[in-house]
């Protein structure tokens, strides 16, 4: 009797590693108070990711949460600042289900700076330390030793990592800058896991789209390309451009 193999699809495999990461952090840093959540990836311009309340809902009239995680920064930060993403918006679903003072639209509050702070990951303007920790745009940073890292290295140990990326990276820098600072568990952390952790993700994928020829297709696709009829000289700029060639004194022509 052949047995049947089971295909685990990229979306399959994708997601339920998401979801195992969302159910790590909420049992190791939320005891796991949390309620589950609908974890989606969107390509959301200048964001990491996000937190939005009560988004989805179903025929039976219960309600979700969405966090939300961009896989267009993937590439250009590291697991560990993947991880810091997806906890800094379970602090905001900590704050939406249990919080005394909510924090209006896309503010920081300083219950949520608290909380975060709780859990080993400090808020910060600027990525780095000495910043103010509350604000419209937010960043943040592990604390040494804190709890949020040696959750990450017990994820790690017992074989995480992100399985797929996104290959066409980012064409610009998120406004949630995340600052270049040095950390230690705190504990017996091996080389090999502070590596995977902190090694930027582009450099483990092997046919990654360089940035530059990102910029480039970003850059014909914002402008349209004009000939002159005369010279078949080419030209590109902005649609609706009305221009002429000096040398045949003729009006360029948009091309489609």
């Amino acid at each position: 009797m052949t047995k049947k193999i089971t295909v685990i699809s990229p979306t399959d495999e994708f997601y339920s590693l998401l979801s195992l990461a969302f159910d790590h952090f909420n049992e190791t840093l939320f005891n796991n108070n949390l309620p589950q959540c609908l974890l989606t990836v969107q390509r959301e311009t200048n964001t990491l990711g996000y937190f939005s309340p009560n988004r989805w809902g179903n025929r039976k009239g219960q309600k979700a949460h969405e966090i939300a995680i961009n896989p267009a920064y993937f590439a250009s930060h590291s697991l560990v600042e993947v991880l810091q993403t997806l906890v800094h918006e379970q602090c905001h679903l900590w704050q939406q289900v249990f919080g005394a003072r909510k924090s209006r639209h896309g503010y920081h509050n300083r219950e949520w700076a608290m909380r975060m702070e709780g859990i080993g990951l400090m808020p910060s303007q600027t990525g780095l330390p000495g910043a103010k920790k509350t604000g419209q745009q937010m960043s943040d940073y592990p604390v040494s030793g804190g709890p949020f890292l040696q959750a990450c290295e017990s994820l790690v140990e017992n074989g995480f990592q992100i399985s797929w990326i996104d290959r066409i990276p980012a064409s610009n820098e998120c406004c949630q800058v995340r600052g270049e600072t040095e950390f230690s568990v705190g504990n017996e952390i091996t080389a090999e896991i502070e590596e995977v952790l902190n090694t930027r993700i582009e450099e483990l994928v092997p046919d990654l789209t360089p940035i530059d020829i990102v910029l480039e297709e970003k850059g014909k696709k914002n402008k349209t390309k004009y000939t002159c009829p005369g010279c078949d000289t080419n030209i590109w700029g902005k649609p609706k451009l009305r221009v002429s060639c000096d040398l045949c004194n003729k009006p360029f022509r948009k091309v489609n």
